[in-house]
């Protein structure tokens, strides 16, 4: 008898429409629908019958339970549609990734989180480049880090859990596709979503150039102390001019145990590209002085035809003059804004390039 009443209180509750991989029912499959899963992993509800992985609606009955912040029904979160959430729950997001749907019952709501857990030294999200620099041909390892500076300051009812962002500006830097990322999967407390332009399996895929990334504990707050979420190795190509390249993350959200948003520093790092002598070989000038202010004035062993051209950062032409058969020859820099530029010197058998900065 009591089963029977079991069932016929669930049959009784009004049906719910999802979308598999959306598991925030935001109206969106992407690396943002692990936190939920977090959140949630390891409570259980009715199945849904029939379950599918394909990005189609399905309905299903709603759980008894929602997100603790967002209100998002826990049904949702049963991604693969077998009653339980947990890693298989995964598939589903990597298989529909960046799909879109405005038919889920309820419609889909922005993933916002209204309540925060205010900290006074709070964590930070660091991107570091390892080399700093690079050549043609080189690896460059993007590191990501994950800094705590005081561990005590989370209470253990409500830990960081999880941890989302975005990385964009990348298809600035002259890269081999595809950017391969490699999770830090030890000590295995932390479950990931990662995707890039080259990584989306069926439907559209990101935007070139930008990471999406996420992380989190199942069900804990794996991200309570310092640790290294992720390495990405970059593979880059011929460059033609030496210059600065910065990438920075953005979208940011860290997350604790119940839904509650933690505030988040987040620095970004500056990759230096090119070689100093092109096509190769000793310096033949001399460049002085640096920093500078009014000029930059260039001083070589024999008379030489050449041309200075002055490089932003980011590779922008800013000044240009040409010179025959000089031994010494000047920029003027006047007017410009200070910072860190390129100088470079090209005759007719070499190019040297050369870091400056202007107060």
């Amino acid at each position: 008898m009591l089963l029977y009443l079991l069932l016929s209180c669930s049959a009784a509750l009004p049906g719910q429409v999802m979308y598999p991989g959306d598991l925030n029912n935001d109206g969106t499959a992407n690396h943002l629908d692990l936190l939920p899963l977090g959140v949630a992993y390891n409570r259980f509800g009715p199945p849904r019958e029939p379950a599918f992985l394909e990005w189609i609606p399905q309905e299903n009955i709603p759980w008894p339970d929602v997100l603790p912040v967002s209100g998002v029904n826990l049904g949702f979160a049963d991604a693969n549609g077998d009653g339980l959430i947990d890693t298989f729950d995964l598939e589903p997001i990597a298989l529909n990734y960046d799909s879109l749907q405005s038919l889920s019952i309820p419609a889909p709501q922005p993933y916002i989180l209204t309540d925060t857990f205010f900290v006074e030294n709070p964590p930070e999200l660091r991107l570091r480049f390892e080399p700093p620099t690079a050549s043609p041909g080189d690896t460059v390892r993007l590191i990501v880090e994950y800094i705590v500076p005081d561990p005590g300051a989370f209470p253990p009812t409500a830990p960081p859990l999880g941890i989302a962002f975005s990385i964009n500006g990348l298809d600035t830097l002259p890269i081999v596709p595809p950017i391969r990322i490699f999770p830090d999967t030890v000590p295995g407390d932390l479950m990931f979503v990662a995707a890039t332009a080259n990584q989306a399996q069926f439907w559209r895929s990101v935007a070139p150039g930008r990471i999406e990334f996420a992380a989190a504990g199942r069900g804990m707050g794996a991200l309570a102390n310092s640790r290294q979420l992720a390495e990405m190795f970059i593979v880059m190509e011929d460059m033609i001019i030496l210059r600065e390249m910065p990438v920075n993350p953005d979208s940011v959200l860290l997350i604790n145990t119940r839904e509650e948003v933690i505030a988040l520093k987040a620095s970004g790092d500056t990759l230096t590209l090119g070689n100093r002598l092109a096509p190769g070989g000793p310096a033949f000038a001399m460049v002085f002085p640096n920093p500078a202010r009014q000029s930059l004035q260039v001083k070589m062993k024999q008379p030489l035809n050449l041309q200075l051209t002055l490089f932003s950062a980011t590779g922008q032409a800013a000044r240009r003059v040409k010179y025959e058969l000089v031994r010494e020859a000047s920029l003027n820099t006047a007017g410009l804004p200070p910072g860190a530029y390129f100088l470079e010197i090209r005759t007719g058998e070499a190019v040297q390039i050369e870091k400056v900065v202007l107060e």
